[in-house]
């Protein structure tokens, strides 16, 4: 079966390429929703990435469709994407020599029956101590507005984070072990390329994925 994969995130698109089943990437048919007061990260990013899917109706050609969003949250706050410098700024210091959560909530929908399947992974990230100076940098480079937290955890000029625990590919945005257990629950088994070819996996300390060949 396709895979049809709804973001417009640069980072999701590029862990797909570690896909072998027929994967299309298109723009998400929801938009995302804010938070309610009071709910739970995890509960949050599951509704936002269900909500992505769109009500259709859906096209059997789609495949699988696949949703997908990832928060930061510190002290029980949800840290979004920045609008302005100023609350990058705001963000970044407050993440800053800390440790915090990266969530990220997949929902994956059988475009011919309508059965949706959803979940969420968490991992800790530990930042480093990170200067006034270094945060201005990497807002003149405009890098933080499409990020939630403000920051990418693989930007290797700015490195802001010092250790992770948990998934890799779940920060940068897309946990394909994850993906791969909801995708084989609606018994379409992910196919991977080999795991030295699957952008990121190499920084992954603890990686559930399995290996795939092309073979």
């Amino acid at each position: 079966m396709n895979i049809t994969i709804l973001s417009s995130s640069p980072r999701r698109r590029e862990i797909a390429r570690g896909l072998l089943n027929p994967t299309a990437i298109q723009a998400s048919r929801g938009e995302e929703p804010r938070p309610n007061p009071g709910e739970p990260p995890a509960d949050y990013v599951i509704r936002s990435a269900v909500a992505k899917l769109g009500d259709g109706p859906y096209d059997p050609s789609d495949g699988c469709l696949v949703g997908a969003d990832t928060i930061v949250t510190l002290d029980g706050e949800i840290f979004g994407k920045p609008a302005t410098d100023s609350e990058a700024r705001r963000m970044l210091t407050r993440l800053r020599n800390r440790r915090h959560e990266v969530v990220t909530g997949v929902a994956t929908l059988d475009s011919k029956t309508g059965r949706l399947l959803s979940d969420s992974d968490v991992s800790l990230i530990y930042t480093r101590d990170y200067s006034d100076a270094d945060i201005e940098k990497y807002i003149a480079r405009r890098e933080p507005f499409d990020k939630a937290g403000a920051y990418a955890v693989q930007d290797d000029d700015f490195n802001p984070v010092s250790r992770v625990e948990g998934c890799y590919l779940n920060v940068v945005g897309l946990p394909l072990c994850l993906l791969s257990s909801l995708t084989e629950r609606l018994g379409v088994p992910l196919q991977l390329r080999p795991l030295a070819e699957i952008p990121y996996y190499e920084r992954c300390a603890d990686c559930k994925l399995n290996h795939t060949s092309e073979d």
